[in-house]
């Protein structure tokens, strides 16, 4: 079964929604999902995704491996534009 989720991996808007969260909940989100000690290097691996009610910012690593980050609903630098509508196949 899949649901239907839109994702946005603008680079300008990850830069300004990352300047808006800040350095301190940008680390103390690096350290809940267990990456302090890798911290991603630049931006081409952040992308955004608006699943049901929650917006949420994911980093997928070279490697394929991707982290949930943090909550992003609420915050202004949300991308406008550029999403892009997928299908997201559900485990059962």
């Amino acid at each position: 079964m899949s649901k239907e989720i839109f994702k946005n991996s603008d680079n300008n808007a990850i830069r300004q929604l990352l300047t808006e969260i800040g350095k301190e909940r940008y680390e103390a989100a690096l350290m809940d999902a267990g990456l302090s000690e890798m911290k991603p290097i630049g931006l081409d691996g952040f992308y955004v995704e608006w699943e049901d009610k929650n917006v949420t910012l994911f980093y997928m690593y070279p490697s394929g491996t991707v982290f949930e980050l943090m909550d992003v609903l609420g915050y202004w630098g949300v991308p406008n534009l550029g999403w892009e509508r997928l299908r997201k196949e559900t485990k059962k």
